[in-house]
């Protein structure tokens, strides 16, 4: 289950966890400027799944910077 699962999030597309949050939570608000700044900060978007949910969980974390 694990390989499908892997294969899964590599070609999960933005589209799809955004929508999926939406039908979980409903409607969110982002303030302006944390929107913009968005594009702008030094994160990446981390996926795990948890097999007993089964669930995802998405969070960001700080890039890692390859040298």
């Amino acid at each position: 289950m694990t390989e499908n699962v892997d294969g899964l999030i590599q070609s999960v597309s933005i589209n799809q966890i955004l929508v999926a949050i939406l039908e979980e939570h409903g409607k969110i608000t982002v303030p302006t400027l944390r929107f913009l700044d968005a594009a702008q900060t030094d994160k990446e978007l981390v996926i795990d799944y948890d097999e007993d949910g089964p669930s995802f969980t998405f969070s960001l974390r700080d890039k890692i910077e390859q040298q």
